[in-house]
């Protein structure tokens, strides 16, 4: 009982220090007098509540988290733990970024591993509420302490890390994934569906195409029986049992003919990326939509006209450049996309499109520093390919200067986002270039290299 009090003496010294007695200082923190008498004066005394402790604090003007190594001990008051006191402090440690008191208390509750299934409580407890990095601490417990390897909870644990390591640092995004594949077909339904996407969007992002191919069939594969499966759940009239995921069930099916239509653009099958496209172009059909579903099948027609234009271009229809220049201007969160497979479209069929490249290089600037639709993963990821593919254009163009000013700009940004495979085609294109470079240019390259 020592820390306990050693807690009690402070509160004791410091309404002391305040020229208060009990009774005022009761009325003057806003707690009841009987019960600030037991907290204080019974023997033994009465456990404090995290909000009274708070409220003490707070009266004595104390910063957030005042003695809060100390009020550890009132949650294992008897020797064991009491939930109505662990549960609220470890949430508001997380909150307060107190990573020694959580792993404190952790070390306490380990001893006694049913406690498990309340630090997966409190961990989905503030991933539900947003407090997505508060959580991690937890995850980790659990996946480091977890008996049975065929667990949902070490599977959903797994999943959770997943996501939230997902940033812009494309090796870390890599490891994550590499540590959650095991773990995704453990998953409920519903994560596993989300799971399967997130996987293909950080294969296909870091250019990974077995694994994204893999994924892509999963999902493709898993989306179609859950939908088969809520089909039929419909015509059964069970209509509130939907599935809880975190889209709408059309989102996962139609992306996971988006999926296969990526990778059959990597093989450059394109009558088969076009079958696949013809597959979300128009989800109407689809059962059970209601207005948030809409407006999701509504984007997959859209993404259709983006990606027929695109198969079409690749195929080298020239015809259909202003079509696309067009599309840009219409819809300009759509311009690192469509400009990607401009200037790959131009290097495989060899046609001239200087004067697209020099019309969007400033609104693309702008781009990378607002908000998109999509993620900034993938927008630094697409910027740093579509200024490998520019150098090569401008290089085949024998136009070495500005083939040198796309080559820096994305060799940066594969340094800034840890772009290993890009970074690699970068290196050698850069020595091809060197006897043309002056000494600015040699000075940018080495500082940029300083920087691994």
């Amino acid at each position: 009982m020592e820390l306990t009090m050693t807690l009690r003496s402070e509160i004791e010294k410091g309404i002391a220090d305040m020229g208060m007695n009990f009774s005022e200082f009761g009325e003057w923190s806003g707690i009841n007098r009987g019960i600030f008498s037991a907290i204080l004066n019974s023997n033994p005394p009465k456990p404090i509540s995290l909000n009274q402790m708070e409220r003490i604090g707070r009266a004595l003007g104390h910063e957030e988290g005042w003695m809060f190594e100390r009020y550890i001990e009132e949650c294992f008051y008897d020797g064991r733990p009491n939930r109505r006191r662990v549960e609220p402090f470890l949430i508001r440690c997380a909150e307060l970024g107190r990573v020694e008191c959580i792993q404190a208390v952790l070390s306490r509750l380990l001893e006694d591993l049913r406690q498990l299934d309340m630090i997966f409580e409190i961990a989905e407890a503030l991933y539900e509420g947003g407090k997505v990095e508060e959580s991690v601490v937890f995850y980790r417990c659990l996946v480091q302490n977890e008996k049975y390897h065929q667990s949902e909870r070490l599977a959903v644990s797994h999943y959770r890390l997943f996501r939230a390591a997902l940033g812009e640092d494309n090796e870390q995004n890599l490891r994550a994934a590499i540590e959650f594949e095991p773990f995704c077909e453990r998953l409920p339904d519903h994560h596993r569906l989300d799971g399967l996407m997130k996987l293909v969007n950080v294969y296909l992002s870091l250019d990974k195409r077995p694994e994204a191919k893999k994924y892509s069939h999963l999902l493709f594969d898993f989306s179609q029986i859950i939908y088969l499966n809520e089909e039929q759940r419909l015509k059964r009239g069970l209509d509130q049992n939907r599935i809880p995921s975190e889209y709408p069930l059309v989102v996962y099916y139609g992306y996971g003919f988006l999926a296969m239509q990526n990778i059959m653009l990597h093989e450059e099958n394109y009558e088969k990326a076009k079958s696949y496209i013809a597959g979300y172009a128009d989800l109407d059909w689809f059962a059970d939509l209601d207005e948030q579903s809409r407006v999701e099948v509504d984007k997959f027609k859209f993404f259709a006209k983006i990606n027929t234009m695109q198969v079409r271009l690749l195929e080298g229809e020239q015809e259909v450049l202003s079509e696309c220049v067009q599309f840009i201007e219409e819809n300009p969160s759509e311009l690192l996309v469509t400009l990607l497979i401009i200037v790959e479209s131009a290097n495989k069929h060899h046609y001239t499109i200087d004067h697209i490249l020099n019309k969007f290089s400033d609104p693309l600037e702008q781009l990378l520093r607002e908000n998109s639709v999509y993620s900034q993963e993938s927008n630094y990821n697409r910027y740093t390919s579509l200024c490998y593919e520019s150098a090569l254009y401008f290089w085949n163009k024998e136009k070495y200067k500005l083939c040198l000013n796309y080559l820096l700009l994305g060799l940066e940004m594969a340094i800034n986002i840890n772009n290993k495979d890009m970074f690699m085609k970068y290196v050698p294109l850069f020595e091809k270039l060197r006897s043309l470079t002056d000494e600015r240019e040699q000075k940018q390259y080495e500082n940029l290299m300083r920087r691994l």
